[in-house]
C-alpha cells in the first residue's frame, strides 16, 4: 500500500467499517461527516434491539496502531508513576468498543483485517501493557512520561512478549485460543 496520509487512512478505515456494519444489518452512521474529528466516536451504530454503541475505529498499514493515549496519563504531577490515574483517564477516554483495521494489499486489490474489542477488552489491553511497559523494564534511565501508546498485532492474536534481559515477560490477559478478535462483531454488543 502506498504511503497515504494518516488521515485518508483513518477514513479508509472509518469507511470499510462502516460498510461491514451495514452489510451486517446494523444501522451506522460516520460522525466525522458532520463534526470535525469527534471525541472518541468515529461511528455510531445501533443494532436491530434499539442498542446503540460509540465505536472507535483506528486504522494501520503496519503490525502496530496508535491508540491516541500517550503514557504521560500514566504519571502524576511530580512525574512519577500513578497507575490508578491512568487506569481512570482510560475508564473516561474510552466511551465504546473499538475497531482495529489493518490495510494491506495494493491500492487496486486491498485487503482488510478488522480486530473487535468491547470498551472493556479495550480499557484491560491497553492497562496490563501499559503496566508492563513502565514496570516491567530494567532501565538504565528513568522514562520520561511521553510518547504514544500503541497496540501491537500479535496482541490482538492473543500473544504477549516473552522475558528477556530488558523486561519481565507481559503475559496477554487475552490469550489465545480463549479469545479471538478478528471479525469479533459481538464484541461491539459485550459493554
Amino acid at each position: 500500500m502506498a504511503n497515504l496520509p494518516t488521515y485518508v487512512l483513518g477514513a479508509i478505515g472509518e469507511h470499510q467499517v462502516l460498510s461491514r456494519l451495514l452489510l451486517l444489518g446494523y444501522n451506522a452512521a460516520i460522525t466525522n461527516l458532520s463534526v470535525e474529528n469527534t471525541e472518541s466516536t468515529d461511528i455510531l451504530c445501533r443494532d436491530y434491539k434499539g442498542h446503540f454503541c460509540a465505536i472507535q475505529v483506528k486504522t494501520t498499514a503496519e503490525d502496530n496502531w496508535k491508540t491516541g493515549i500517550s503514557h504521560k496519563e500514566f504519571y502524576d504531577d511530580n512525574g512519577q508513576i500513578d497507575l490508578a490515574k491512568g487506569r481512570q483517564f482510560l475508564e473516561k477516554k474510552i466511551v465504546g468498543p473499538w475497531v482495529f483495521v489493518q490495510v494491506g494489499g495494493s491500492s487496486v486489490f486491498p485487503t482488510f483485517d478488522f480486530f473487535v474489542l468491547s470498551r472493556s477488552e479495550v480499557i484491560e489491553m491497553i492497562y496490563s501493557n501499559e503496566v508492563w511497559y513502565l514496570t516491567g523494564y530494567n532501565r538504565k534511565k528513568p522514562l520520561k512520561g511521553s510518547g504514544p501508546i500503541c497496540i501491537y498485532k500479535p496482541w490482538l492474536c492473543g500473544l504477549g512478549v516473552p522475558a528477556n534481559s530488558n523486561h519481565v515477560e507481559w503475559v496477554n490477559p487475552f490469550a489465545s485460543p480463549d479469545y479471538k478478535f478478528d471479525n469479533a462483531w459481538h464484541n461491539l454488543w459485550i459493554d
